[in-house]
């Protein structure tokens, strides 16, 4: 009898421990919880805007057309895409348009476009271009930008050039006696080249990037001339994202 017994308290034990478990490779789990994401600041594929301003510096060469200082300036917005290779590298391109101006210094040296003075006289580009470019990735970070360093080359199209100068008017005669202002603009510009390239440099933390811009090639087609445009500008560059 007390054999009987013992029998089936162990069965009955038995019965327990086997609806107790679960067998694991039997159970489905989603794939989320073994699935990278592939979009993200620091995940293998990124796209965001941007928005960036900077300045022209004069380099002081005789061959410089001189300019104003704090008024020739250069102001972009495109859309950048980086493709992450390792946690150190990342590659890159960027689809932008930018706006250059060149204000124009008057004194008794100014040679460009001509020798004629005006009140204010500038030289505006509005071009279409892209960069490509290398990112080195610096110390740990989670699912953000964090510290880099791009080093890269851009190629831009001059879709409009425009010379443009303003002018105080006084005319003082029998008849008339007038005063005023006129401003100017010209356009289909024969002296201008409709592309030019350059190299171009950042070193951001997150969304704010300190830029530099050097451009290789002129922005003028005159051969017999040696004067050019400043070609480097340094400034502030701001990625439009979290």
């Amino acid at each position: 009898m007390k054999i009987k017994i013992l029998l089936f308290a162990i069965i009955l034990i038995i019965g327990e421990i086997s609806v107790g478990q679960t067998v694991l490779m039997h159970e489905k789990i989603s794939d989320y919880d073994f699935d990278v994401p592939k979009r993200g600041p620091n995940f293998r594929h990124f796209t965001h805007l941007f928005v960036g301003f900077a300045f022209y510096i004069p380099e002081g060469s005789k061959n410089e057309i001189s300019c104003v200082y704090g008024a020739s300036s250069s102001f972009s917005v495109g859309y950048r895409y980086k493709f992450k290779i390792s946690n150190i590298f990342a590659l890159g391109a960027s689809l932008n348009y930018t706006n250059d101006i060149f204000s124009i210094k008057q004194n008794k040296d100014k040679t460009f476009p001509n020798s004629m003075q005006h009140k204010k006289e500038k030289m505006r580009f509005n071009s279409f271009g892209n960069d490509l470019f290398v990112r080195i990735n610096m110390g740990k970070r989670g699912n953000v930008i964090g510290r880099f360093i791009d080093l890269g080359a851009y190629y831009n199209w001059v879709f409009v050039a425009r010379h443009v100068y303003k002018d105080h008017i006084r005319t003082n005669q029998t008849v008339v006696r007038s005063s005023g202002k006129q401003k100017v603009v010209l356009s289909d510009l024969d002296y201008i080249t409709r592309f030019h390239y350059g190299i171009r440099g950042r070193m951001g933390i997150n969304r704010f990037i300190l830029t530099a811009t050097y451009r290789l090639s002129g922005l003028l087609n005159d051969k017999n001339s040696p004067l050019f445009l400043p070609k480097l500008n340094i400034g502030l560059e701001i990625g439009l994202h979290k």
